[in-house]
């Protein structure tokens, strides 16, 4: 089962299925806006004005040039309450993601460009003075053409694929639409680059295959070459033992990507493709090399992806937007024209296919445009309570290393007060078990212990630190940490010891599980142990670990010029770590950092990201 995809993860992807009602809740109010927005076209819309559409309607203009120029209108619906009860100060979106998805749906659907760049369609369908066989009208005919009309019939067709596309469910309705998307894009860029249109053509028909149309190949259908090598290599086997190795063969290459791909665009071909739809096209495919054909454009793509070998010129130049043509490494190949007529193909079968599925309450809002999501500065948010768990640990010292930095560098003059998450450290660390989520949360209380008046702590917090406060007597970055940024005495471990520690510390930052720290902290980690080293005489290993600690802040001055003097044999043991930390412009460190000195009271939810909507 396919895992559903979260509004994140669609966001700017279902504006027409929203706008279209799908997901709000009965009896709720909603916000409605109108959006109008002119579009540009090769075709003259034929019609009673407005013409309605499922989402939107389009009111044609009376001129009668090689382009022209319609309005697109579209009510843009959003609840006016969000589902905790609270007004909803999203309003509308910016109506461009609307109207461009439903002009993407005409082009698609109707095959006509529609567009609201006046001068991007203006030079696909006039051809702008390309030379015969490079404009878009000759690589796509009916699509760039000029003067071209859209019949009443026509509109009823896209309305019924609009229909059924609106009806799918989340997921599939954000696929169709990237295919669409992609697709058509593809062919706006296809006059400057022919074969990267080729290749995202190809790539947008790969992104509808499905493992379950998934088919084998029989032996004497198999790749010729690869066959011959096979054969051979079975020529002394028994006839059992040679029919599994073949089977087993045709079953691997069932899964691969390839055959999936071939297997899911043959798959979804209805009788009507040689038909009615092939009606009026040049050298549109014949059946039996469809296969092959498909194939050939697979490996083209791949060619294109891993070595940038383009295609002949005779794929797509002096076609007369034929649907095949002769391209001399492999004969009979599909054309840009021949792609698309096949990729809107597949696509309409594939929403006809689709599972339909009712309109439900969904929280939509993440799924919105416009939406960014940025990093909350660590100062807004280390001092709220209620979330610290072990796995928040390590990240609730990292924040709060960060903002000290920061504090003290005269970056922010937020007020750092974590006593109520101290608070919370004390009645969570003794739950624990030995390992660095219980040293960070011990390190953090004791950092901040340590910048606060030894008569304002807490007795439970004096009785805690002096419990737990020997962890940080062994290697560890946690505890580097609390005496790089405290006035605790640096450890007096043994250069084994920072080996160890730097080591480990410089392993784990290459894997995605590993705790973060700043980016100083982790320089100073590595140059702190190159120190150590260099002191004890073993100046190979020093060299190594300053230049982890460069490659934590790639060109640092400071640390550029330490490890080159190292190297060079004139080490400096006083490196100006204060400086490095912290800048010219330092506080005194008799000032405190808790009290709680912003304005305004910053939001209260558990997390390090600020979203900020339309």
């Amino acid at each position: 089962m396919t895992k559903k995809k979260s509004a994140r993860q669609l966001r700017g992807q279902l504006m027409l299925q929203i706008a279209a009602g799908r997901f709000f809740r009965p009896g709720f109010p909603l916000n409605e806006t109108e959006h109008r927005y002119t579009v540009y076209s090769n075709a003259w819309f034929i019609g009673d004005p407005p013409i309605a559409l499922p989402v939107g309607e389009v009111v044609a203009s009376t001129e009668m040039g090689h382009i022209s120029s319609a309005m697109i209108a579209i009510v843009d619906r959003l609840e006016q309450q969000r589902p905790d009860g609270t007004d909803d100060f999203v309003i509308a979106t910016g109506g461009t993601d609307l109207v461009d998805d439903l002009a993407y749906l005409m082009s698609f659907a109707l095959n006509r460009t529609v567009s609201r760049n006046h001068d991007q369609t203006r030079r696909l369908v006039t051809g702008d003075g390309a030379p015969r066989g490079r404009s878009a009208n000759d690589l796509f005919p009916e699509l760039f053409e000029p003067r071209q009309t859209v019949q009443p019939g026509q509109w009823d067709d896209l309305r019924g694929f609009m229909k059924d596309l609106l009806s799918l469910s989340r997921d599939d309705f954000a696929r169709v639409m990237r295919v669409i998307r992609n697709s058509v894009d593809a062919t706006r860029r296809a006059p400057d680059d022919p074969t990267g249109a080729y290749t995202d053509l190809v790539a947008a028909l790969e992104s509808v295959s499905d493992d379950k149309l998934s088919t084998s190949v029989t032996w004497d259908r198999y790749d010729g070459s690869k066959r011959t090598i096979i054969d051979a290599a079975l020529i002394d086997a028994g006839q059992e033992v040679a029919d599994r190795v073949r089977a087993a063969v045709l079953e691997a290459e069932r899964s691969g990507l390839k055959r999936r791909f071939i297997s899911s665009t043959l798959a979804r071909l209805s009788p009507d493709y040689y038909r009615d739809d092939a009606a009026g096209s040049i050298r549109p495919p014949r059946a039996p090399d469809l296969e092959r054909m498909l194939g050939i454009a697979y490996d083209i793509r791949s060619r294109r992806s891993h070595v940038l070998e383009d295609l002949g010129e005779g794929v797509w130049l002096f076609t007369d937007g034929a649907e095949t043509a002769y391209e001399p490494s492999f004969e009979r190949v599909l054309t840009l024209a021949g792609l698309w007529r096949l990729i809107r193909h597949v696509v309409r079968r594939y929403v006809i296919n689709a599972e339909k599925v009712a309109p439900e309450p969904w929280d939509y809002r993440e799924a919105l445009p416009g939406i960014v999501e940025m990093q909350l500065a660590p100062q807004y948010w280390i001092w709220q309570v209620g979330g610290l768990t072990a796995e928040t640990a390590t990240r609730r010292l990292n924040g709060f290393a960060e903002a000290l930095i920061g504090w003290i560098a005269g970056q922010h003059s937020d007020g750092l007060p974590l006593d109520q998450v101290c608070q919370e450290i004390e009645g969570l660390v003794p739950t624990l078990p030995d390992g660095e989520a219980r040293t960070s949360l011990i390190a953090t209380h004791v950092l901040w212990h340590a910048w606060v008046d030894p008569t304002d702590h807490r007795p439970e917090a004096s009785t805690f630190i002096d419990e737990y406060k020997a962890v940080l007597d062994a290697p560890s970055t946690s505890a580097f940490t609390v005496s790089l940024l405290s006035n605790h005495p640096m450890p007096t471990w043994s250069a084994d010891d920072w080996v160890a520690m730097a080591q480990s510390r410089n392993d784990t930052r290459h894997t995605k599980s590993q705790a973060p720290l700043p980016a100083v902290v982790d320089a100073l980690i590595q140059l702190f142990t190159a120190d150590e080293l260099e002191l004890a005489g073993r100046h190979d290993e020093a060299v190594a670990f300053a230049a982890n600690a460069v490659t934590e802040l790639p060109g640092n001055e400071a640390l550029v010029g330490w490890e080159a003097r190292l190297v060079a044999g004139d080490h400096d043991p006083d490196f100006d770590v204060r400086t490095f930390l912290f800048g010219e412009r330092k506080r005194e460190v008799s000032e405190e950092p808790s009290g709680h000195e912003q304005s305004g009271e910053p939001s209260t939810e558990q997390n390090e990201a600020v979203t900020v909507e339309p």
